[in-house]
């Protein structure tokens, strides 16, 4: 069996034949449209190749925002010109399949639980590191949704009650001192602190040249990592202490620093904490699609 399986981000989108192994057999990527009409057209042009030659039985659609599942419907994103878009059926009709849809993240979890880190674990948590903290939740080995779909904001828990406004409105959430955004913040005032510094000199600065100036042995990068990791691991406890997950992986551009950024959490986790990176990357998203429109055929 293959299907189609959809990763629709904020600046680009990830379109993948996926066999019942996890395999990709064939993976294109088109820019994210400014507009929902030129969008979905885009999505349904780079789909048709696909769907010629490799024959997939369903299209599974990961996308950012708050989605209704069972409506197949999008009806927010932030950083996506979709406000309660019919996709799942335009999608569906356009292509001549039948169309699942999730939260990207909730996809991401479904494919590291069957073909990724967390592949042994019936209890897990995806936590995934970027511009916010989001995440997913399995239970029993099964997605928790919740009543609303709205399960799994992992980065919005109160970590400061008087600390920094939240774009969700609340403050002192979770993501605001543990995001790739908060780490990149507290570089860039490190850096202009010391301006003499390899972590100065390695501007622009992201995660990847963060992690990059402290491998090469600054001691401002280091002292910014380390104090990172040790915000991090405060909130990883935590989830840990709610869920008791058996594994919990870190997805998003901070956990492709892998072993470096373990090394540094581990000496801060209980030891009932068993964190992971992800196995399956960028391309968690689009598997994890195919395998929701997988087990959609199977219901």
């Amino acid at each position: 069996m293959t299907c189609l399986g959809m990763d629709i981000g904020g600046t680009g989108i990830q379109l993948g034949i996926v066999d019942g192994e996890g395999q990709i057999l064939s993976l294109v990527s088109i820019p994210t449209a400014s507009d929902s009409e030129t969008l979905i057209g885009s999505i349904i042009k780079a789909a048709r190749p696909l769907i010629d030659i490799h024959h997939p039985r369903a299209v599974g659609i990961g996308s950012a925002g708050r989605i209704d599942c069972a409506n197949g419907t999008v009806l927010r994103a932030g950083n996506l010109p979709f406000k309660n878009e019919p996709l799942c059926r335009k999608l569906s009709d356009a292509l001549g399949l039948p169309a699942v849809i999730d939260n990207d993240a909730n996809c991401a979890l479904i494919a590291e639980a069957k073909a990724g880190a967390c592949a042994d674990h019936l209890d897990a948590l995806m936590v995934t590191i970027g511009t916010g903290i989001g995440g997913a939740i399995l239970i029993s080995g099964q997605i928790y949704r919740a009543h609303n779909f709205r399960a799994g904001e992992v980065g919005h828990f109160i970590y400061d009650r008087s600390g920094k406004p939240c774009p969700c409105g609340l403050h002192g959430c979770f993501e605001q001192y543990a995001s790739a955004t908060a780490l990149i913040e507290a570089a860039t005032a490190a850096a202009d602190e010391h301006p003499d510094s390899l972590l100065s000199a390695s501007r622009p600065l992201n995660g990847k040249t963060i992690f990059k100036a402290a491998a090469d042995g600054c001691p401002v990068a280091n002292e910014v990592l380390d104090r990172y990791a040790a915000t991090l691991a405060d909130g990883l406890n935590s989830l840990v202490k709610i869920f008791m997950p058996t594994c919990i992986v870190l997805g998003g551009g901070i956990a492709n620093a892998g072993d470096a950024l373990l090394s540094r959490l581990t000496p801060h986790l209980l030891p009932e904490a068993v964190i992971r990176t992800s196995a399956l990357g960028g391309n968690a998203g689009v598997i994890g699609a195919a395998f929701l429109a997988m087990d959609s055929l199977s219901r």
